[in-house]
Formats: structure tokens, sequence, C-alpha cells
């Protein structure tokens, strides 16, 4: 076996997977808070998304280094459905488990349907727009958390911040103090190399410590949620919250959707980031699977929805993460520190946890620059999806936000691909075979007109190409040469109008030749009896040497041109 494809051994690997899961786990409590409260939701929530989803993702993901855990676009459609829902307080623990579970079936079935490509079909104009919109609703999100100032009557996320920047006379001093502080010390401690990756964890504990030994009065996790401790932090389906329900999925399925679309294509870019370090090439669809099992654990042990996480990911991975063992090491650094050492998380400071929010959203947003300036510059249509998808995720609730933006995808792709094929016709000169894109609009008695599809063969498109054939002239006898050998597939809209044309140049005297036609393809040709209407002879197969086809392609339609001529001077039958 090549070095390439050996995955590597020895204590020294085994290390880096104990340190980068260890980082990842440590994370992973802080972030899972924060987001968990982007939600509206109970933070144990996102404290038990770090443990089993994790566990069992890391078990059965393609990609080896995938840490998949509750993210913030999860977090903030999962706010916009609950708040659709307009659930009663004893539901919402019922609701996020039920989404979780319906996320995981979503995932497992299109993975078992081998439909990992899927999100390919989520533009990047697209993408860049709802995860930049995302960015902006963390940064402003918990803008009152900073502040201690929570102004009344503002559901909208942009305008509560407005109203709250507007208004520094009724901020808390002590909490602006701590939220401020947080993320001057931040973005201070990311400016230094070797701390860079550690930042966000040594800014929550310092902060935290010094709120303890200072008193300082300002609100802590625990004045809004009960963090659990010892035994009671095991994720089991007690005290907290509840099962999965059954009578909550009709009006829960749409909103799971949405979240199942954010969280596979927000993991998509995992496995190109991130390289299994053993050679091997990641699987998408096993990827879609190995996040929907884990989301399927996570609902019976008090998770929130959860899929591949790109920080989650880097974090473990620079920390030295080389092995799947790195994911059981942080789903266990997670549960440890919440048995031993809840009582210390449920102090950490609200304000520092808004602060480490406002200090991901501006990182998200910086990180989105390059990619929204490539939006730009590619055209006015690329340009057009992220602004709509940005504004869309701005304004109205995410679920429905990354469901408009899918669709915005899919239609950008219909009409690129009716608008791509095209006819080429290839011709012969003193140097040899060449294209030239001016396909004559009738055919002529002296030479075969050899033309190829380029492009897809979509169904709205094919009236279009077939209008692009040469059209035959009673009076003079003529021959078309199609190239299909571009074709994969033929679809029955295209054989539908290829059997009309030929029996319509037929009629006028003419013929017709299909070249590049495999055993497959011959095949669907027989069944669908078009075969038979342009003649067997007429259907030649495939040369992997183009000279060799493109030659005896040219070869069979002077043949059939000659004979066509005789019919129609000596009135034998028609070939």
């Amino acid at each position: 076996m090549s070095d390439a494809h050996h995955e590597p051994r020895g204590l020294r690997n085994r290390i880096g997977d104990v340190v980068g899961g260890f980082v990842a786990g440590l994370y992973s409590v802080p972030e899972g808070i924060g987001y968990a409260s982007l939600a509206g939701i109970n933070p144990m929530f996102g404290i038990f998304a770090g443990m089993v989803p994790v566990t069992v993702a890391a078990a059965t993901t393609g990609s080896v280094l995938m840490m998949s855990t509750l993210t913030s676009a999860i977090a903030l459609t999962l706010a916009g459905v609950l708040d659709e829902g307009s659930f009663a307080p004893d539901q919402i623990g019922r609701a996020v488990l039920t989404m979780t579970l319906l996320a995981g079936v979503i995932m497992v079935v299109l993975g078992a349907l081998k439909l990992g490509r899927i999100v390919n079909f989520v533009s990047n104009a697209v993408m860049t727009g709802f995860v930049a919109g995302v960015a902006v609703l963390i940064l402003v999100g918990k803008a009152n958390e900073v502040v201690g100032y929570d102004p009344e009557g503002h559901t909208n996320k942009l305008v509560k911040a407005v109203v709250i920047l507007a208004h520094p006379g009724q901020w808390d001093a002590t909490t602006a103090l701590v939220g401020f502080g947080t993320i001057v010390a931040a973005f201070g401690l990311k400016a230094i190399p070797r701390l860079e990756r550690y930042a966000l964890v040594l800014v929550v504990a310092a902060g935290t410590a010094i709120v303890w030994i200072f008193a300082i009065h300002t609100a802590t996790i625990a004045d809004q949620a009960v963090i659990s401790t010892g035994l009671d932090a095991v994720p089991l389906p007690r005290g907290v919250v509840d099962l999965p329900s059954l009578s909550l999925i009709p009006g829960l399925l749409v909103g799971s959707l949405s979240i199942a679309i954010v969280a596979l294509a927000q993991g998509a870019g995992i496995g190109s980031a991130f390289p299994n370090p053993d050679g091997s090439k990641a699987d998408a669809s096993r990827d879609f699977t190995g996040q929907g099992i884990g989301n399927l654990a996570g609902a019976f042990f008090q998770a929130a929805p959860t899929g591949g996480s790109l920080s989650r990911t880097a974090v473990s991975a620079e920390g030295g993460a080389r092995h799947r063992l790195a994911g059981f090491v942080a789903a266990a650094s997670v549960l440890l520190l919440v048995v031993f050492a809840g009582s210390v998380v449920a102090h950490i400071p609200e304000a520092v946890i808004g602060g480490l929010l406002v200090v991901i959203g501006v990182e998200l947003v910086v990180g989105r620059l390059p990619d929204a300036r490539l939006a730009y510059e590619t055209g006015v249509h690329s340009w057009m999806l992220f602004l709509v998808t940005l504004v869309l995720t701005l304004t109205v609730p995410l679920q429905w936000a990354i469901l408009a933006g899918a669709g915005l995808s899919l239609l950008a792709y219909v009409a690129q691909t009716a608008a791509s094929p095209r006819l080429r016709r290839i011709e012969h000169d003193e140097d040899g075979w060449r294209y030239d894109d001016s396909v004559p609009a009738v055919l002529n008695g002296d030479d075969p007109v050899y033309v190829r599809f380029v492009g897809s063969n979509f169904f709205a498109a094919v009236p279009a190409i077939i209008d692009q054939l040469p059209h035959a002239d009673p009076e003079r006898p003529g021959v078309v040469i199609v190239d299909l050998g571009e074709m994969d597939r033929y679809s029955s809209t295209l054989l539908k109008r290829l059997s009309t044309y030929v029996s319509e140049i037929r009629e006028a005297g003419s013929g017709a030749i299909f070249v590049g036609v495999g055993d497959r393809r011959r095949t669907v040709l027989e069944r669908t009896g078009l075969i038979e209407t342009i003649g067997s002879s007429n259907v030649l197969g495939e040369d992997s040497h183009i000279d060799r086809s493109l030659e005896r392609a040219n070869e069979r339609g002077r043949e059939l041109l000659d004979d066509l001529h005789r019919t129609r001077s000596g009135g034998t039958d028609s070939p």
C-alpha cells in the first residue's frame, strides 16, 4: 500500500486526536450554549448536541474529521420554526427533539438514495447570501445581552439592534463592560498566532473567573435556565425535556426539511476543506447518512438538530486530529466537563456568551466577503441570487429563506440548462476537422451536413435545439449527420422530437444518420422504434478515435446521399 493511502499510526497521532478532540469539546460548551440561546431554547439542548450526535456521526460519516453538532445557521433556522409554531412552553422540548428526529430521517433517506450531490443544486451565490445573512443575525441577535438592555415590542433582530444602539443611556454599565471587554479580549487573543485557536475558550474562562472573583453583578446562564450537573448532565430522556412527539410531525415537517438542507449544505464543504488523512475519498452520500444517524440518536438523547460544523472541525484538525477518535474525545470532553464542572458552566455571564456570538458573527461576515465579491464579479445573475437570498434571510423566517434560496438555485439551474444546449456544425477543410457555429437552415444536395449536440438534452431546451436542425428541400435531397455522442442519456422529449424530424425530412426525400450511439443507447432507440424510422444502417456506434469516427460518419453520409440521388433519378425504392 502506498504512503498516500497509509493511515498514520503511532502515539503522536493519537495524542493529536486527543488534543484536537479535547479542544473541540471545550469549544462545544460555550458555543452550544450560545447557539441554543440564539434558538431560544434551553442551553442543555446545545450542550447535549455536542455529545451523542458527535459520537455517532464520527463513527459513520465518510469525512473522517467531521464534527456534526449544533451550528449557528441551524440554531437560527430552529428559532424561526419555533417562533412560527407558537408552541406552549411545555411543548418546546418535544418540538425540538421532533425536529431533530425528522431532520435525521430526511438526511438518512437522502443518503440511502445516494443523493449526496443534491447540495450542488444550492448555488454558491445563494449559500453565500444565506450565510452572510445568518452572520448578520448572529452579530445583532444578542446585542441585548452584550449591553444589558432589551427593548420590548421589536421582533425583527435588525430593528431591535438599531434601537439598542440608539439608546446607550439605557445600557447596563456593568454588563456592557463585560460584553465589550469579551469582544476586545477575543480579537486581541486571536491576533496572537499561538493563542488564536484557543481564544474563545480562554475568553469565556477568563470572563467567568473575573466576574466571579470580583463579584461583578451581571446576569449569568443560571439566571435563565437550569444547567444540569453530575449524573443529571448525562443526556437521558428525563428531567429537563421529553421525547419526540408523533403528533407534532405534520406541523414541523417543512421546518425540519429546512434544517436538514441548512445542515447538509454547511457540512458539504467539510470533505474538501479537510480531506481524509488516510487518503480515502469522502463520500457525500455517506456524510448525509452519518449526520442523519447522529440526529436520529440525538433525538432520544436530548440533542438539538445537528450537522457538520466547519468551525468545530477546523478546531479539531488544527489541534492535530487525524482519526475518528477525535470525535469521540470531543463528545467525552463535553460530557465530563458538564458532569464535573456544570456549576461553573452555569455561572458563565450572559454578556460573555453575547460577546462570543458577536465575535463569531464578525468572523462569519468577514469570511464571506470574498465569496460575495466572487458573486458580484461573476455577473448580474449570481449577484442577484446573493442579494435576494441575503434580503430574505434578514427579513423572513430562516426556514422559508433557505427554501426560497434553494428554489431560486433550482430555477437558475433550469434556466441555464435550458439555454446551454446548442448545435455545432463540424466541417472538414485542408487543415482537418473544425467546428463552425453556423448551421445551415436547409440541407444541400452536395455534401452531408454534420452537426453535433453540445450540452444537456434537458426537455425544456429540446424544441429550440430541434428547430436549429436544417430542413429538407423537396427539390434537392440531402443528408444530415447528427452526432449524439456527448449525451449520457436520451430524454423522451428528445427522442419524440427527433422521430418527428426524421419522418419529416424522409417524406421530403432526404435522410438522417445518428452517430455516437452506444450499445445501451442503441437499445433505447430500438425499443422506441426510432431505429426503424431512421434505418438500422444509419445508426453508427461509438468510436474512441475521434478522427476515425468523423471519417466513418462522413463516408456513410455520402453513401446515403448518393443512394437518395439515385432514388430520385431512377425511381428505385428509398434506402
